[in-house]
Formats: structure tokens, sequence, C-alpha cells
């Protein structure tokens, strides 16, 4: 019998990944202190990412009429992801993009693996393949914020919004020029018979991204935060504008009365 979400194997997996998941992040956080062990583990953690988004399309090619490359929004990601953590710099806008996604791309799809029937058991190459990579995924992305190897800032709010957009195009050039009948979502939702396309994703993604970082600015620059800046400023020109206003109501108001009071 295949597994099924929330199976026995799914719960088993679910447990052990856990385990790992923290331990690993226990280990690292305690011991990794020098900048260079930590970048030589994103490195690494970035090419173990790589290496099974990379297998796992060669297993999905040898069962399915499918291309190397990706074409879900959870491979890309990863795929995107291990790469930029191996070449891409600390605190880069291309990593700001792929970590927040990542924390999303690869949870949901380890909680709900909408593909693990495809196999007679868990460990069917695709499936387990599959299940390493979103969860690899997601534990960089938690020690990328760990190793403070980007920090949120909402100065950076544009990186999630051009990210997507370049992965709406790698998403178009799958199907324009790959021929896939879809990818990203473009031509149909996530889940059968809802809205949530490439189109609503994006807007629910960008809108908890944005929330995200404006509480974690509050909380984190507090008074010197861009938000409470940003609001001060705002209430600051309604107060000038009310009070422009209320100055332009008086004035006309004693024209009126002088005006009158010089006809009588």
């Amino acid at each position: 019998m295949a597994p099924k979400i929330f199976g026995i194997e799914h719960i088993v997996y679910l447990i052990l990944s856990f385990i790992v998941t923290v331990a690993i992040l226990i280990v690292t956080g305690i011991f990794c202190k020098s900048e260079r062990v930590k970048m030589i583990l994103i490195k690494a953690g970035g090419g173990i990412l790589l290496f099974l988004i990379l297998l796992n399309r060669v297993f999905c090619i040898q069962h399915w009429d499918v291309t190397y490359l990706p074409t879900s929004i959870c491979g890309a990601v990863s795929m995107f992801f291990g790469i930029a953590l191996i070449l891409c710099k600390k605190d880069s806008s291309i990593l700001h993009f792929l970590s927040y996604s990542a924390l999303f791309t690869g949870l949901l799809p380890t909680i709900y693996p909408d593909y693990i029937g495809q196999g007679p058991t868990i460990f069917f190459p695709a499936t387990i393949t599959s299940l390493l990579h979103h969860s690899v995924c997601f534990m960089m992305a938690i020690m990328v914020f760990e190793f403070k190897y980007i920090t949120p800032n909402i100065r950076k709010w544009y990186a999630w919004p051009l990210g997507y957009f370049a992965l709406v195009f790698y998403g178009l050039f799958n199907i324009k020029i790959l021929n896939q009948p879809d990818a990203i979502n473009i031509n149909s939702p996530i889940l059968p018979n809802t809205p949530f396309n490439f189109f609503f994703l994006g807007l629910i993604f960008f809108a908890v991204y944005m929330i995200f970082l404006s509480v974690f600015d509050i909380i984190a620059n507090k008074k010197e935060s861009v938000v409470v800046k940003s609001y001060k400023k705002i209430v600051s020109k309604i107060k000038r504008k009310n009070l422009d206003e209320n100055a332009v109501i008086a004035m006309s108001k004693k024209i009126i009365l002088d005006t009158k009071f010089y006809k009588n």
C-alpha cells in the first residue's frame, strides 16, 4: 500500500526530521562561533541541498516525462536556494528573497507532501529525495537566520517581489521554451479547485513577508524603526494639512466678516 499523508511512514519521518533538524541547529548554534566556520557550513549546506534536488530530478526523469529543471515552486526555490547559498555573499538581496521563501516551500511540503503516494513506500527514490530536499531547505533557511547570514531589514522589502517576478519568468521559460504543461503554478493552482495559482500565492507570501518585516522592525529598532518614523511623518503631514485647512477656513470667515462690516 502506498504511503499516505499523516500515515505511519510520514509521521515517523516528521518526527525524525524534527529531531535531526533541532539537534543540528542547537549544535551549530553552540559550537560554530567564527564567521569563517559559519560561512563554510552555509556553503556546505547549500551544496547538499543542490545535490538532493538534482538527485530528485534524476529519479523523477526515470519515471515521468519531466525535465532536469524543477517546475514546482518548492523545487525551484530549493534549487536556486542551494545555488545562492554557495555563490552569494552575506546579506545578499537574492538570499533575502530565497531564505524567506524557503521557510514556506521547505516546511509546507514536508508537513503536507501531496507527492508521498507516488511510490509503494516512502523510500521510493523520487519520494524520499523530495522529502529530504524540502527538509534540508527549511533547515538551511533557519540556519541562515540563526547565523545572522542575513538579518530582517525592511529597507530590503523589494527583494521578495523582484525575486518572485524572476521566479515567474523562470516558470514562463519552462512553459514556453521547454514546453512543460505548467511551472510555478502559472497555469494551474497549487491545490485543485482553489484560486491559489502563482498570482494569489505571491500576494499571500508578500503580505506575510511585509507584516513580518514591519513587526520585526518595530520590535528591533523601536522609535528608530522605519515603520515608526514613516508613521510619525504621515501623522505629521496630516496634522499640518488639517492646520492649513483650518487656517484657510478661518481666513475665509474673517474676509467674509470684514466684507460685511465694510458694506454696512
